[in-house]
């Protein structure tokens, strides 16, 4: 399988507590009105006006998507880690995110390519997402401080949170059908 892939976007890692929440419950409204997310296989956790659930050492949003007419959900857990109340950078082993494009401001929920039970153990390279013709990805910068700050994995762009709602679900429906597409097709490859 062979495609064009649209320009990795190079986005910047979300990592105010506040900022995060207020990105979620956007997201959450945005998929709420949207039939297809409305099933009860669609969750979203914390609860709609809900701090971001404490869990060891971090805080988490969850949510688990699988819209009408896409075969398998897709998990996402978005974690920053409470290292002070002024510090609460993103625990990247974790497979969601939110990230702002520094050029014009647009914020995005993200998701890794990465995934173990669905591609395989290696990480998906922008090469091989262009071989399987993958919708739009990103990668997130951190200060150079952080070792090893990326981890070289890439994210499946989600969605733009500064799109209107309708937008929103057209770009996550389109989002989980085409990481199932190239899940199915990464397993066929021989690594």
């Amino acid at each position: 399988m062979s495609g064009t892939t649209p320009p990795l976007l190079k986005l910047q890692s979300i990592e105010n507590r506040a900022e995060a929440q207020a990105l979620f419950e956007a997201w959450r409204r945005a998929l709420a009105g949207d039939e297809r997310f409305k099933g009860a296989r669609n969750t979203f956790r914390p609860e709609p006006g809900a701090a971001a659930e404490p869990v060891k050492g971090a805080f988490e949003w969850r949510a688990t998507l699988r819209p009408a007419g896409v075969p398998a959900g897709l998990d996402i857990v978005i974690r920053l880690n409470d290292v002070s109340a002024s510090y609460t950078p993103l625990d990247r082993g974790a497979s969601g995110a939110f990230g702002r494009d520094p050029t014009d401001g647009a914020t995005y929920a993200l998701r890794q390519w990465y995934d173990s039970k669905r591609i395989g153990s290696k990480p998906l390279k922008e090469e091989m997402l262009a071989q399987f013709g993958a919708p739009q990805s990103a990668e997130l910068s951190y200060p150079a401080s952080q070792g090893n700050a990326g981890r070289g994995r890439l994210y499946l762009v989600l969605a733009r949170l500064s799109d209107p709602a309708e937008a929103i679900g057209q770009q996550c429906f389109e989002a989980l059908s085409g990481f199932h597409r190239v899940a199915a097709a990464a397993r066929e490859e021989v690594w």
